[in-house]
């Protein structure tokens, strides 16, 4: 076997893990920390038990900060959640390369400590109000508070579009376009700068030459594009398909993401659609269970979004999207499930090793992955040259049977599946533009990759 090329570390300056580390985990920690506060400060009752938490997060920063090493889990800490134990037989893996610190460790595996503690911390508290307690649910539902103009625009245009996928049989090029579409709004997690949402859009605009012409703008910035692939892989013989949705961010990602499913079932490109969810509160932002109920509780709440509901037809427009995603899911045509191994520090290529897990995706004719933190996991988070075939860095689940479709904007340093030089334009064009390192334009989110694999290669 060919060696594998070395994961990005804490404590290499020429990687995003060092400002990650340095910088936004401090943050992150100091923001928890206020949330703790605000929620005693509406909560009085919750004084004692909020400044215990308080203070453990603290000592955590501290110890990060003076580059303390990774400890293992406690069998009492084991008691609290069973799945530490993964967390410890990790550990112990890496401090057979060298002692793991929270400055120079693996940046993937030291990150998804960091949120396994955080969430012992309030496991640990003897008042039950902290056990399903979620430091970060206020930042999310500010984020979403702060999108109404996005979803307002992307519930009429899509109401639009759906009024027209109930009219008519609609011809199997038509549905590739519009999935196409779709997929670059869930990619993006954006509502700007799509032809879909361009005037009171027909299914005529879409397919005319002014349509085509939009898409190729907005996929300049898509330096890999395998998406006609997937589509050719999920439209072959019957449509009515299985979809599943490895999501990643709640609030508007989220509602973006939840357009593509009513577009998927709306037009019988697939007759059910799985999302899946995290169990625990990761990576500030991630979708767990109950932000899929409170995403739809939101879209229905006159006072979340007064500005939509003082319109009548805007609250129309609202109201009719809401009650179409909660029709699919009351009839079981949308499902939402979690499982611990997403909130894991596994790579994806561990997979078939979770047999209940493997034996659920395989059920799939499309997995759809969300977000930087997948691709991460799905090539291992490992220094790959960029232009190794997305096949090569998913290792063996190119071969897996596991259809698979990543989309993510390039936030991290892995990235993979690039035209010879492209990797080396970019770097040299980022740094023109006053970067110090020309090579994290890979960082920036302004650049994505949609990359395909069917599971058979």
């Amino acid at each position: 076997m060919t060696q594998l090329p070395k994961p990005s570390f804490n404590d290499d300056p020429k990687s995003f893990a060092f400002p990650s580390a340095h910088k936004r985990w401090p943050i992150i920690l100091k923001g928890a920390i206020d949330d703790v506060d605000q929620e005693v400060k509406e909560n009085p009752d919750l004084k004692k038990s909020g400044e215990e938490i308080r203070g453990k997060i603290e000592s955590f920063l501290q110890y990060l900060e003076s580059d303390g090493e990774l400890k293992p889990f406690t069998e009492e800490d084991i008691k609290l959640n069973p799945d530490l134990k993964y967390y410890n037989s990790s550990l112990e893996e890496m401090n057979k390369e060298k002692r793991v610190t929270w400055l120079t460790g693996r940046w993937l595996n030291t990150e998804c400590f960091l949120y396994q503690i955080l969430k012992l911390y309030f496991l640990q508290s003897s008042e039950k109000h902290w056990h399903q307690y979620d430091v970060f649910q206020r930042l999310k539902n500010d984020t979403f508070h702060q999108s109404d103009t996005g979803v307002l625009e992307l519930c009429k245009r899509y109401n639009i579009l759906a009024s027209q996928l109930a009219e008519k049989d609609v011809d199997l090029n038509s549905l590739g376009i519009l999935f196409k579409e779709f997929i670059d709004i869930s990619l993006w997690g954006n509502a700007t700068d799509l032809s879909l949402l361009a005037g009171n859009v027909t299914l005529e605009e879409i397919k005319s030459a002014q349509g085509e012409e939009n898409r190729k703008k907005n996929e300049k910035n898509i330096v890999v594009n395998n998406i006609s692939d997937a589509w050719r892989a999920l439209s072959s013989g019957n449509l009515g398909k299985r979809v599943d949705i490895i999501l990643d961010n709640a609030g508007f990602e989220l509602f973006a993401d939840l357009i593509l499913v009513l577009f998927l079932l709306d037009s019988n490109i697939a007759s059910e659609v799985h999302l899946h969810c995290k169990e625990i509160p990761w990576f500030v932002s991630d979708v767990m269970p109950k932000d899929f109920d409170l995403t739809l509780k939101m879209l229905s709440d006159q006072n979340f979004f007064p500005a939509i509901y003082s319109n009548k037809d805007d609250a129309k427009a609202i109201t009719d999207l809401h009650d179409s995603i909660s029709k699919y899911h009351k009839s079981g045509k949308l499902v939402v499930q979690s499982h611990k191994f997403w909130t894991l520090d596994h790579k994806f290529w561990s997979i078939p090793k979770f047999e209940d897990l493997y034996k659920e995706l395989l059920k799939s004719d499309l997995i759809i992955l969300k977000g930087d933190l997948n691709y991460r996991k799905l090539t291992g988070d490992l220094l790959w040259d960029p232009t190794t075939p997305f096949k090569v860095a998913i290792q063996d689940l190119a071969n897996s049977k596991l259809p698979l479709l990543s989309l993510r904007t390039c936030k991290a340093d892995v990235v993979v599946g690039l035209e010879n030089g492209l990797f080396e334009k970019l770097s040299e064009e980022y740094k023109a533009q006053g970067n110090e390192l020309g090579s994290y334009w890979t960082t920036t989110g302004k650049w994505a990759v949609i990359s395909f694999s069917d599971g058979k290669s």
